[in-house]
């Protein structure tokens, strides 16, 4: 009898250690459907998170009207959707050793504590993440450093420069852990997110060379009805004034009209002359700068040359013209000649706007910042602020008392800027109605210099 329950009682323990081992394995494959059905939801609520940014970041497309607008309302949608605490786009600016310096272009979640506009990553990765096993190390430190956070999730694209970064203060069933499957998410924000941005910045583009070539095809318009103007005026003059002055005519001129006639068909032609020979300067600008034949000159003796050659058309106009002594020494790269034609034309400018017993005042300067400063002052009529623009643009022509006396093409400023620009050079124009005016050219430093005069022999 006791051996029988002794044979019971081991059959017992050999079923209930089967049923044990059964039991186990049941709940290990509970544990792994479970764990299946967890990831695939994951991998389910991903896609669908990436869907709906797509969706998303199309319609910001269409409703934001910059590139730069595009950022904020991303990143707005991205932690909306993917439950994180912060988030950041960022733009790689320039390579520091084995580093790369970002700047952070957009931010969320920070409050009134932004982050630091530029981070240093070592070797940025293509792909990172923290997690609560992760040691705090290079890269880890300064990723977790851009949003001051623990647990991040890091995605850069290399070829377009621009990086997304979300954090996350804790680990928990809410805000659950980063996990090497998120690459796909993080990817498909940021490739999203570059995407429609690239789009909008080509719509903004297009919309710019759109006006910019409207602009162009009306300035071209107005350039050609005002050169067939221009033309037109003296040719008119021309053709008038000698058909009446030809044998057979049945005008019957004094001497004295002949005279004046042949004097209007002259000053007519030289009129012309000068017109065809501006316009071919103008039209010529953009093949100026590589045409430049760039040698140094003292800045003194070249105000002086100008000064010289228009010295009878200020004695005419009964105007001062004086050029006032500047640094000595002072020299500038430019091409000579193309550089007298600049002032040339700033200083006749100067004078034909310049009344009797006003004064026209050329003169040069080094700055502090090492450019060279050359103006012409005039104590003439001057113009409105809102004139000096028109007065740049070819064929303007700005309403004062001495436009008619003093017929011109219109084209003497734009030539003497585009010239300017050519050297590398700016040109400003200061004048208020009744005060005068001054241009000034401004030359970058690479083309001044001060040359110390050669001590006496001996």
């Amino acid at each position: 009898m006791t051996e029988l329950r002794i044979l019971d009682l081991g059959k017992l323990e050999r079923e209930l250690a089967y049923y044990r081992r059964e039991c186990n394995d049941l709940g290990a494959r509970l544990l792994r459907l479970q764990e299946e059905q967890s990831q695939a939801f994951r991998e389910s609520r991903r896609s669908r998170t990436v869907a709906k940014l797509i969706r998303e970041a199309h319609r910001l497309a269409d409703l934001c009207a910059t590139p730069d607008e595009i950022g904020s309302s991303m990143l707005e949608v991205i932690v909306e959707n993917t439950l994180c605490d912060r988030a950041a786009f960022v733009r790689r600016e320039a390579a520091q050793g084995n580093s790369d310096l970002f700047r952070v272009t957009h931010a969320i979640g920070f409050g009134s504590d932004p982050p630091a506009e530029h981070v240093t990553v070592p070797s940025a990765p293509a792909f990172f993440l923290t997690t609560a096993r992760t040691v705090i190390e290079t890269p880890a430190y300064e990723l977790t450093g851009i949003l001051r956070m623990p647990y991040v999730l890091w995605c850069y694209d290399r070829a377009s420069g621009h990086a997304l970064i979300l954090g996350n203060q804790s680990e928990s069933n809410v805000s659950r852990p980063f996990e090497a499957g998120d690459q796909e998410l993080v990817e498909g924000a940021l490739s999203v997110y570059i995407d429609v941005m690239l789009r909008k910045r080509a719509e903004v583009e297009l919309r710019v060379a759109k006006a910019t070539a409207e602009e162009a095809s009306a300035l071209r318009a107005r350039f050609i009805a005002t050169l067939s103007h221009e033309l037109r005026t003296p040719l008119n003059a021309i053709i008038g004034f000698s058909d009446m002055m030809l044998p057979g005519s049945s005008y019957r001129l004094t001497e004295h009209q002949q005279s004046e006639y042949a004097q209007q068909i002259n000053d007519s032609g030289r009129l012309l002359l000068e017109l065809i020979n501006d316009i071919l300067d103008y039209s010529s600008l953009a093949k100026v700068a590589p045409q430049l034949l760039l040698a140094w000159a003292k800045a003194e003796t070249l105000l002086s040359a100008s000064a010289r050659e228009l010295a009878a058309l200020a004695m005419q106009n009964e105007v001062k013209l004086e050029v006032r002594r500047g640094e000595p020494g002072l020299e500038v790269q430019v091409d000579q000649l193309r550089f007298r034609q600049v002032l040339n034309n700033l200083i006749s400018n100067a004078v034909k706007f310049t009344g009797p017993g006003g004064t026209v005042t050329a003169s040069a300067r080094l700055r502090p910042d090492g450019m060279a400063e050359l103006a012409v002052r005039d104590t003439g009529v001057g113009m409105r602020a809102e004139d000096i623009p028109r007065a740049l643009e070819p064929f303007q022509q700005i309403d004062s008392g001495h436009s008619r006396t003093f017929p011109g093409t219109g084209l003497g400023l734009p030539i003497a800027k585009g010239l300017v620009e050519a050297h590398g050079g700016t040109l400003r124009i200061v004048s208020a109605p009744g005060e005068g005016t001054t241009v000034t050219i401004i030359l970058p430093a690479a083309a001044a210099r001060i040359v110390e005069p050669a001590p006496p022999p001996g």
